[in-house]
């Protein structure tokens, strides 16, 4: 009977968090002015939900997370899209930026392959490829 009581909360909070994470992106929608907000936007929520659950086992926000951050890296995946946001004297670098796109689509079915099969850590191996793709993206538009 308690095995029960856990597993509804577990279901109930798991709802909430849905509904919780569904707004915000809503409204991280709406507030964004282009496409580079707003792909930014998707895919740092997709992330955070990605992170909380590898941090607390909870597949199913890692594959709420994936969903999200698989919709902002297609938003901004066109080489002419991407050419626009690299500051002037980084245009050459355009082809570095697609390249980290392709790698987080890549990366994303390898972490959901992994998912799929229990293999958490191989998992979090694919998850950390994103994270140092979305980094080295960054610090080409950042120039860090």
């Amino acid at each position: 009977m308690v095995m029960e009581s856990k597993n509804l909360e577990r279901s109930i909070i798991l709802k909430v968090k849905k509904i919780l994470l569904a707004g915000i992106v809503t409204l991280s929608l709406a507030n964004a002015d282009d496409v580079l907000q707003k792909s930014m936007s998707i895919m740092q929520k997709g992330i955070d939900s990605i992170t909380f659950g590898f941090m607390h086992n909870e597949v199913d926000n890692i594959k709420e997370g994936l969903e999200l951050l698989r919709e902002g890296n297609n938003m901004f995946s066109d080489k002419k899209l991407i050419e626009q946001y690299l500051p002037h004297d980084k245009k050459h670098m355009v082809n570095v930026a697609e390249n980290q796109s392709k790698r987080i689509t890549l990366d994303s079915n390898v972490l959901e392959i992994n998912l799929d099969q229990k293999a958490y850590i191989d998992a979090a191996n694919a998850y950390s490829d994103i994270i140092n793709a979305c980094s080295r993206c960054h610090a080409i538009v950042r120039e860090w």
